[in-house]
């Protein structure tokens, strides 16, 4: 394991443990027995090691949905496998994605914004291929691709988030099958019936058939 490898480890640990605000880059450099010449070369300040943190953390579960998405069969089972991988990643990494899916610093968001970008940019292009496959399989309507994600996600990804902060008690796994079920009749009810598909009738044309 390199240094960088082993301060980001250490600091997911403790950044976890105690919240953002007590959380010090010199609590990780003591922890390791690292000089502070060798921490400061690694990660500058206490928000560019919170990034660090953040960025490692979402490119692990990005990779696994992705890879769980690509391995599916069709476009449902891509859907489902997505809502199965998020519930999975949160459950294993319960005190991680506390800290993921809360509101971020400022100063963090923006020190991970640009290292995320190329991660975000794969991660999206691949939801934008499986909700193009999706639509074309009639499970959903012709919605805006960022659209389509919400409303297949959040019914898990609230549960999750609400889990990890310890709010629900179910583990998110035991879960999976009811969230798979509801992300995907809310996707089916954004598609418009074949027998109004290409109709428009007008208010004065409605009533002009009722006068008649």
């Amino acid at each position: 394991m390199s240094t960088r490898e082993r301060i980001l480890a250490e600091a997911t640990r403790q950044l976890t443990s105690v919240g953002y605000a007590a959380f010090t880059i010199a609590g990780v450099r003591d922890a390791l027995g690292l000089s502070s010449g060798s921490m400061f070369h690694a990660f500058s300040s206490k928000p560019a090691l919170a990034a660090g943190v953040y960025v490692a953390g979402m490119t692990d579960y990005q990779r696994a949905a992705t890879a769980a998405i690509a391995r599916a069969a069709g476009p449902e089972d891509a859907l489902r496998a997505w809502i199965a991988t998020h519930l999975a990643w949160i459950e294993d990494h319960r005190d991680l994605a506390r800290f993921l899916f809360a509101t971020l610093p400022d100063e963090v968001a923006a020190e991970a914004a640009g290292p995320l970008k190329a991660h975000n940019d794969m991660f999206y292009e691949a939801l934008s291929s499986m909700f193009a496959q999706a639509e074309q399989a009639g499970l959903v309507g012709r919605l805006d691709r960022g659209v389509a994600q919400v409303i297949c996600i959040s019914p898990a990804h609230e549960y999750g988030r609400r889990w990890a902060q310890g709010q629900l008690e179910t583990t998110p796994r035991k879960l999976t099958r009811v969230l798979q079920e509801a992300s995907l009749a809310a996707l089916a009810a954004t598609r418009v019936p074949r027998n109004l598909r290409g109709t428009k009738t007008s208010s004065s044309s409605r009533r002009k058939e009722r006068s008649r």
